[in-house]
């Protein structure tokens, strides 16, 4: 075998929301890795170990089987312990295979990740180019974004300059998605109303600068409306595709370009239901009501808090007035809203959660998603924790989103762990919550799906192991000038 590319387990712990209702989506940046080097006459093979629920074993007997020359994986903060022990495996049992690892965490840590000896080279930022390059035999030196150790194990690891953004998004091929077991793959429960469903970006790169977002320093670029309109009747004659995950970072901000998607959409007669991602500061009536006759029945905002300090904070300082505007336009348009909230940013009390519950509660979007901040590597919330002492811990399997991993001076992992899972409760069992949910059943795989987010909240709780010191005074809400010490500083985003 030429190329194998992995996409490593992703294991979610028991009260973890995400246990139940996580998607399983084809690996996009994989299959567009897989599509370039096919493009250019290579072999590619995609083990995609979540979608096909294999096991360590079966990881195994595959590459004892198949030999392959190149084995690449792809890996999110998440990922990165299983990726290690699969590195393992790989060069137990091939050991002539190069091991590559690309992805959100190796590019943040590539000399955490290179410590691993079963691990050749590790590609940073986009791979497409670069990973080819690699493949191909060009010299180490030259290839733009790649970490690797030198001949001599005495040498340090060399890192080279990150390669250029690409900047003609149009120019890549369709991702490799007949490498893949379409029926495998579902959306989030709750995120989709018609299968099979594939996701797909318009962008890469964002325009804000959240401190808790890799994409914050990533340069923003997208495709040309055409293109995504052609790719998507290109799968449904393939694959008989209904519905769409676009799982841009903002997928409305460049607004002409989705009023020209949903016009085409249209024009051409396309039978499509759709989500996206959004900011509250990145939406109008008109461009609404036009995603709404193209198929769009989900927008999801992250509102994050209720308290503008902490937005300012975490460098999203948007008007909570705004937010309010933009969640009723977007309901009045016939468009569901998903809104995700997170507990334990710098500066969060007690009495900030509290207003981030009640928030949730007034503005009423369809579904809520309560998320514990996590500090991902990478990220600038991540260097202010890991700078000032606040990590509570390096232990990658605690960064699930489900776990406080900040050590803040302002509230205590229990009371954030605490108010995580009292959101969960006050927001879903309400009566009135309740009683249009079921209102809205159309059939039986509703149900179904209701069915399962409604026992995933039942239990949902914090993942943290318990702390060793519960110490009152750090429980207690903080004053203005006390919170203020406690935030970083950072600049606002505009």
């Amino acid at each position: 075998m030429d190329i194998l590319l992995i996409n490593p387990p992703w294991i979610t712990k028991d009260g973890n929301i995400w246990h139940g209702v996580k998607s399983t989506s084809p690996p996009l940046g994989l299959l567009y890795v897989a599509a370039y080097a096919e493009q250019r006459g290579r072999t590619v093979h995609v083990m995609d170990v979540n979608a096909e629920q294999l096991h360590f074993a079966d990881i195994e007997a595959f590459i004892q089987q198949h030999q392959p020359t190149w084995v690449a994986f792809t890996a999110v903060t998440a990922q990165i312990i299983n990726t290690h022990r699969c590195a393992g495996i790989v060069k137990r049992v091939s050991p002539a295979s190069k091991v590559v690892v690309g992805g959100v965490h190796a590019t943040a840590m590539p000399d955490e990740v290179l410590g691993d000896p079963h691990i050749d080279y590790v590609i940073r930022g986009e791979g497409e180019l670069p990973f080819f390059a690699l493949v191909s035999g060009e010299p180490l030196d030259s290839i733009g974004g790649l970490s690797h150790r030198g001949g001599n194990p005495l040498q340090p690891i060399a890192h080279n300059p990150m390669a250029e953004p690409l900047t003609d998004l149009d120019a890549l091929p369709t991702p490799a998605y007949h490498l893949i077991q379409f029926p495998r793959y579902k959306p989030a429960v709750g995120a989709y109303r018609r299968l099979p469903s594939i996701n797909m970006t318009m962008t890469r790169g964002c325009p804000g600068k959240c401190t808790f977002c890799n994409s914050a320093e990533t340069a923003l670029r997208t495709r040309s409306p055409e293109h995504i309109v052609n790719e998507i009747q290109e799968l449904q004659g393939r694959y008989g595709i209904r519905e769409v995950s676009f799982y841009d970072d903002t997928f409305t901000i460049y607004k002409q370009n989705v009023v020209r998607m949903c016009e085409l959409i249209v024009e051409r007669g396309i039978d499509l239901t759709w989500s996206c991602f959004a900011r509250t500061d990145c939406v109008s009536p008109p461009m609404l009501k036009k995603m709404k006759r193209a198929g769009c029945h989900q927008i999801l905002f992250g509102i994050e808090s209720a308290d503008p300090e902490i937005l300012r904070a975490i460098r999203k300082p948007i008007d909570i007035e705004l937010t309010r505007k933009a969640v009723r336009m977007v309901q009045e348009a016939g468009i569901a809203v998903r809104a995700a909230f997170m507990f334990g940013n710098p500066g969060e009390t007690i009495a900030s959660m509290r207003r981030t519950i009640d928030f949730a509660k007034e503005l009423d979007p369809d579904i809520a998603i309560f998320n514990i901040t996590t500090p991902y590597p990478g990220t600038q919330m991540f260097e202010w924790a890991r700078r000032n002492g606040h990590l509570r811990t390096l232990d990658w399997n605690d960064y699930d989103l489900a776990n406080s991993v900040l050590e803040l001076p302002t509230v205590s992992s229990a009371e954030i762990n605490r108010m995580y899972k009292l959101a969960y409760r006050e927001f879903f069992f309400r009566p009135s919550y309740l009683a249009r949910r079921v209102l809205r059943l159309r059939n039986w795989d509703d149900v179904k799906m209701n069915f399962r987010a409604l026992r995933s909240i039942m239990f949902v709780r914090a993942t943290a192991r318990p702390p060793k010191d519960t110490n009152a005074a750090a429980e207690r809400s903080f004053g203005r000038e006390e919170r203020a010490a406690a935030m970083p500083a950072v600049e606002v985003c505009t």
